[in-house]
């Protein structure tokens, strides 16, 4: 690992029960400033790895390091109050008892009253909240609670925010209203973040790098853009997005399929592989139009359904017959052009969207 780094992971294993392995071998590093995503489906380990770096769980095995200090090896066990870490959760755990106030002033027990009351009122007025101050948590909304849950975090000054789950608990609209305050505010304060989610949209907008998880494991590190345009598996392509999955056997350095020859790079002739295709991939144009520049094929498909979802047209094509199988794709066409149910289109496939990976084994 490189010095610098505010949140070092080194080989972090932990087990529960002594049984169930719910991390293996995570490393990671976040640099000063950088906005950090932990992404992964239900149960992946996101959460526990935020939790170690809290000291909110005790570190099994590894090394844990915070400003190039260790705070976790097995031996040093630094509390969660000593490593310098703030704390926003989903259900944002305000102090019912006390104030806007209050909770916001609550860890900052260095400051004197004067000082500690311009620190709140400071942060309270970046947030939008000043007229909140006197106001107790059970009268405000819950997109109010988090933006309180957010400053209380910031109020001392943490080496680094953790922020597990921050806006699931809200509607969609509000979402990405608090998510961009979020996003701002931290900008602004240069703090550094380490952020759980389980919505790549959310991930790809707030994150400067994302570290995709499955089963415990850290199967992809990069920047939001190479993760969505290069993702180096099957998982990977499919969290990001819907896919039409098509099999094929490598011939000659392409795959064969309804739209024409895939290139297959890397594998060799025989080899059994997975062709993942997302929606967007498939370029929708009237019945007998060329291919679309940069596209695979212009294969012709009949439309079995087609559907308006807000700023693109959702279509169910067949394809016919192709090797012996029916085939089915689903496109999702940016625009509000509507072909007619029943209408002939041709097809044109966005190599920049397809994907290649090996056939897993049949179970």
């Amino acid at each position: 690992m490189s010095q610098g780094n505010v949140l070092e992971f080194e080989h972090v294993d932990h087990v529960y029960d002594g049984i169930d392995e719910v991390l293996h071998d995570v490393s990671l590093a976040i640099a000063p400033g950088e906005m950090f995503c932990l992404l992964g489906p239900s149960g992946c380990g996101k959460t526990t790895t935020l939790r170690l770096a809290a000291g909110l769980e005790t570190l099994q095995r590894g090394r844990i390091l915070i400003n190039g200090s260790v705070v976790a090896d097995g031996r040093i066990d630094v509390p969660p109050e000593r490593r310098g870490v703030g704390l926003v959760f989903q259900d944002t755990a305000l102090f019912p008892h006390l104030t806007v106030f209050g909770n916001i002033a609550f860890g900052l027990t260095g400051l004197g009253a004067s000082a500690r009351r311009e620190r709140v009122m400071a942060i309270l007025a970046q947030l939008g909240m000043s007229g909140f101050a006197d106001a107790y948590p059970h009268v405000l909304s819950g997109g109010q609670q988090q933006r309180v849950a957010l400053a209380r975090a910031l109020a001392p000054d943490p080496r680094l925010i953790l922020l597990d789950e921050p806006f699931s608990g809200l509607d969609a609209q509000l979402r990405a209203q608090i998510r961009q305050e979020t996003l701002a505010v931290l900008k602004d304060h240069g703090a550094t973040a380490l952020i759980v989610t389980h919505d790549p949209e959310e991930a790809m907008y707030v994150a400067d790098r994302i570290a995709v998880m499955n089963e415990g494991r850290i199967v992809q590190i990069g920047k939001p853009e190479e993760a969505y345009c290069h993702p180096v598996s099957a998982f990977v392509t499919r969290f990001f997005s819907s896919t039409n999955a098509f099999e094929g056997t490598v011939r000659g350095g392409a795959v064969a399929t309804p739209f024409g020859p895939v290139p297959a790079a890397g594998f060799a002739d025989g080899a059994p592989v997975l062709v993942l295709m997302r929606p967007e991939a498939l370029r929708i144009g009237p019945e007998g139009s060329p291919p679309r520049e940069g596209g695979i094929g212009a294969a012709r498909a009949r439309v079995i359904d087609v559907r308006m979802l807000r700023r693109a047209v959702f279509m169910h094509l067949c394809m016919g017959d192709f090797e012996g199988r029916h085939v089915h794709f689903h496109s999702r066409d940016p625009g509000h052009h509507m072909p007619a149910e029943g209408a002939d289109v041709t097809v044109t496939l966005d190599p920049a969207q397809t994907f290649v990976f090996p056939r897993p084994a049949d179970p």
